[in-house]
């Protein structure tokens, strides 16, 4: 198994996307930096900027290189492999190679323009981010074989996190106004990865009071310890249950 990690990760390094990706941040994060002299102001941009970024980069290559991978993934099947372990393998080298292009690019960007504060939280909601999105990649690519079918599948998907769910979530919090729907509200928040990522970030940049009453309430229930365990064992959840099920899948298909 470590001998395929190994030889597909470097396949992967080799590649223009993954050296374009990790420039591409750091010179985003530069930027963002340079245009602003509150650093606090900046790593919120940074922080908002790979909310966005990370979750559409990480599905469109993710899936791309599966369904590339195809006829390499039928080789390996030949050999007396076990089909566990070439799964695994693909999916631990494509993680690992969104998760460096990511620590490098933002992480020097950080190193340079701050003194390390925040940097912590913003480097482990984007590697839970990548890791998220990857496997729900590798789900939607083994439950699909056509690419283009798939490839627009994984786009609506991230379309859906980004913005669509967060408008339907203002929209049941408007016409449930009178009611008091605020725990609802947080357990439909566990529904999203981005704004549990999100949601960490501002307890950490303690700007939970800006938001006013929502604000509020977030810290209320999810800015305990406790809360934040909750808010960590999800995020978990999201990792371990899409891989799980394409895992089975996989394991099952026919090629």
């Amino acid at each position: 198994m470590l001998k395929i990690i190994k030889y597909l990760l470097l396949d992967i390094l080799k590649s223009k996307f993954i050296n374009v990706y990790m420039v591409v941040l750091f010179l985003l994060g530069m930027g963002l930096f340079n245009i602003t002299d509150d650093s606090e102001k900046g790593v919120l941009a940074v922080s908002n900027v790979s909310l966005i970024i990370i979750p559409l980069v990480g599905m469109v290559f993710t899936i791309t290189h599966i369904y590339n991978s195809t006829d390499f993934i039928r080789l390996l099947l030949t050999q007396p492999i076990n089909r566990n372990l070439v799964f695994m393998s693909q999916y631990i080298a494509t993680t690992l190679s969104l998760v460096y292009a990511f620590t490098v690019g933002i992480g020097l960007a950080l190193i340079l323009f701050t003194d390390g504060s925040y940097s912590f939280q913003i480097l482990l909601n984007g590697i839970f981010l990548s890791v998220i999105f990857s496997s729900l990649s590798f789900l939607i690519a083994t439950m699909i074989n056509e690419k283009v079918k798939g490839m627009g599948i994984s786009i609506l998907i991230c379309m859906y996190f980004l913005a669509l769910y967060d408008g339907i979530l203002l929209m049941v919090i408007k016409a449930m106004s009178d009611y008091p729907i605020e725990k609802y509200t947080i357990a439909l928040a566990l529904l999203n990865p981005i704004d549990l990522c999100r949601i960490l970030m501002m307890f950490s940049m303690d700007i939970s009071a800006l938001m006013g009453v929502t604000g509020a309430v977030m810290q209320m229930y999810l800015g305990t310890l406790l809360g934040k365990l909750l808010i960590y064992t999800t995020l978990a959840i999201w990792v371990i249950l899409p891989i799980w099920i394409a895992r089975r899948k996989f394991s099952m298909k026919d090629f």
